[in-house]
């Protein structure tokens, strides 16, 4: 549709619908005459439907039809709407050029002229298939919500309004709650709280955060409609419209109250078993205690000075071990002992028990933090009692004076990729600078009760054991922290 326009000469009426008709592309403007063949076409006709506008001047309407509607009447019942009425209004399937379809939002109305005599038809259509699109993904969107909201029954699912008032009930909620969507749409969801949670305005407190973009989440006693209470968790977020605004307020809930008893009951029992090792611990300590009191006794009774020795090495093995016990009993942690810590004190003991003055001989401790199950602790504890033992007895003869120092590491050079700390190995070393081992010495051949019982606990660590004579002395113990099976088979 063409048209031509003078500058100088003022638009008419007709004119300037014509240029509108040509300047809007997002709609299509189509005339017809009352034998319903088309007289003109825009250029949004063109856009929309595909034909030029040389193309179907001339041609029946009804080519914009999709074949099912021609064959259901429906050009003529559209025609005759227009008609009788004025105008006639649908939303259709319509039809290009290129056979393709899509959903388009038309008006056909009846053109008369100054007497009111029918002169033809007008037809304004646009195109609203992606509108159409996004409104089916929306309805099966929210189909889908809607059945996955009915079908939840062990999750209450419930929307409230900004004042607290419930909007959405699931039946989740109904079985949860004993009430029907009947009796809460519309009532105050600070009925569904304890009298102490609305006494403090728990509900108002929660709304206010959640329109403040919150989401929240927490655990509270419910009560339910018989009057019951049960032990809820559940999740509060603000519900939001398209525009982004907050209109409501979404709960998830869901009953714990049997999870929160079997909590409550697996947390006695743990505590019930926490005070029964932490007894056993005391009385092994105890008993322990007995031991040495015995050995201590027997020894009295003894005159032959190796035989009052080989009493008091053991005493003191015993008094080890002992010691372990004892840290476990007070310990937090009843599976491991930090051994730097059980160290420092079993040096301090073995100083005390040989009387040992601080000006002579010195001790010096350097231990990293290494925590020890009591499989691994009492071996290196008993490793540890003998070769200070050994210092104690023989490094510093005729009131000789030096240092005997202990280290404690891990052993980070022999981590491999990706291993931790506790996954590689440790290393305990204990070094005196007094009169150095003999010459020509060799640990496995030493008649010593004490080194002996040095190389069996490392194996049973499946640790080695290697040492430097002459001075300063130093013996040290590398054993792996991860060890499966570790067992104290003297």
């Amino acid at each position: 549709m063409s048209t031509s326009i003078s500058n100088d000469a003022p638009l008419s009426a007709d004119q300037q619908l014509r240029v509108l008709m040509q300047c809007v592309r997002d709609y299509a403007f189509i005339t017809y005459d009352l034998e319903n063949r088309i007289t003109s076409w825009s250029a949004g006709a063109e856009r929309i439907l595909g034909w030029k506008e040389s193309e179907v001047i001339g041609r029946s309407g009804t080519i914009i039809f999709i074949p099912e509607d021609r064959a259901k009447g429906d050009v003529e019942g559209e025609l005759g709407i227009a008609q009788a009425e004025g105008k006639a209004e649908n939303e259709r399937w319509h039809m290009r050029k290129d056979q393709t379809r899509f959903w388009g939002s038309g008006t056909m109305t009846l053109l008369r002229n100054g007497p009111g005599q029918p002169l033809g038809f007008a037809k304004v259509l646009r195109d609203l298939t992606d509108r159409r699109q996004a409104e089916a993904k929306l309805r099966e969107s929210e189909e889908r919500f809607r059945l996955f909201v009915q079908n939840v029954q062990e999750y209450a699912l419930f929307q409230t309004d900004v004042t607290g008032h419930i909007t959405s009930w699931n039946p989740g909620a109904e079985r949860l709650f004993g009430y029907t969507g009947q009796e809460m749409m519309g009532q105050s969801a600070s009925r569904l709280f304890t009298p102490e949670a609305q006494d403090a305005g728990v509900l108002q407190v929660e709304i206010r955060r959640a329109l403040a973009g919150e989401r929240q989440s927490d655990t509270r006693w419910m009560v339910r409609k018989d009057g019951a209470r049960f032990w809820a968790q559940w999740v509060t977020e603000p519900v939001r419209d398209e525009a982004g605004e907050i209109r409501g307020v979404a709960k998830v809930l869901r009953d714990e109250t049997e999870r929160r008893r079997s909590e409550q009951a697996l947390r006695a029992s743990l505590a019930e078993k926490e005070a029964l090792v932490r007894e056993i611990h005391h009385r092994v300590k105890n008993n322990l205690q007995v031991v040495v009191s015995l050995l201590s006794l027997q020894a009295e009774q003894i005159e032959d000075p190796t035989a009052i020795e080989m009493f008091r090495d053991t005493e003191i093995r015993v008094r080890a071990i002992a010691s372990i016990h004892e840290s476990l009993y007070t310990s937090e942690d009843l599976a491991e002992i930090e051994f730097g810590a059980y160290a420092l004190t079993l040096i301090q003991d073995l100083f005390a028990l040989y009387g040992v003055k601080p000006d002579h001989i010195h001790s010096e401790i350097n231990a990293e933090d290494m925590a020890l199950t009591i499989t691994q602790a009492i071996p290196l504890g008993l490793i540890l009692n003998e070769l200070v033992v050994n210092c104690l007895k023989h490094a510093f003869p005729e009131g000789r004076a030096g240092t005997i120092r202990v280290s404690l590491r891990y052993a980070k050079e022999l981590l491999g990729p990706g291993q931790i700390l506790d996954e590689g190995s440790g290393e305990l070393c204990v070094e005196d600078d007094g009169i150095g081992l003999p010459e020509g010495f060799e640990l496995e051949q030493t008649p010593s009760m004490g080194l002996y019982l040095v190389q069996i606990l490392t194996r049973q660590l499946r640790g080695s054991l290697r040492w430097r004579p002459g001075r300063p002395t130093r013996i040290c113990i590398r054993f792996p922290l991860a060890l499966e099976e570790a067992h104290v088979d003297l």
